[in-house]
């Protein structure tokens, strides 16, 4: 039941695997594994295992989604704004929010298992919300740490 997010076209497997949003209508919850940095720390490429719920109301804030792109792609990161018409969302190691429409959103992250120990970490735990009031600070680290590569983008660019 393990499934990696990337484009169904990519799975091999394809003809005798469920798509996520099939397992999500007929189970309710899935388990799936991570693929892709964008979320660390939290999560980890291919190590980390989220449970992944179909969402029973609107996201809110610090929520982590789920959605699919209109190319196929599945990407998992956090709301960190609720818009009118979507989400805004950003991963833990990104630098850039992206505006998701919430027609896009097909699950919400209900807990994780972040390596192969098998630890169970619940998103209402105190342990995850302790990791959230951290969220702004690194951020700010890693906008600081990207800083002089733009700087030095900026400085030696040539305009024609």
């Amino acid at each position: 039941m393990y499934r990696s997010f990337c484009r169904p076209s990519q799975w091999p497997w394809i003809s005798m695997q469920k798509t996520i949003e099939q397992v999500l209508a007929e189970e309710g919850q899935g388990f799936f594994q991570t693929v892709g940095d964008s979320m660390e720390p939290l999560l980890h490429h291919r190590k980390s295992t989220v449970v992944i719920q179909a969402p029973a109301s609107r996201l809110k804030r610090w929520d982590v989604a789920l959605f699919r792109r209109p190319t196929g792609e599945y990407v998992l990161h956090r709301v960190i704004r609720v818009e009118p018409d979507g989400y805004r969302i950003l991963g833990d190691n990104r630098l850039w929010p992206e505006m998701v429409p919430a027609g896009w959103v097909i699950g919400v992250m209900a807990g994780f298992y972040p390596d192969e120990s098998g630890q169970y970490v619940s998103c209402q735990s105190p342990a995850y919300q302790s990791y959230l009031k951290t969220l702004q600070l690194r951020r700010a680290r890693l906008w600081l740490l990207a800083l002089p590569g733009r700087v030095r983008r900026k400085a030696f660019s040539f305009r024609r």
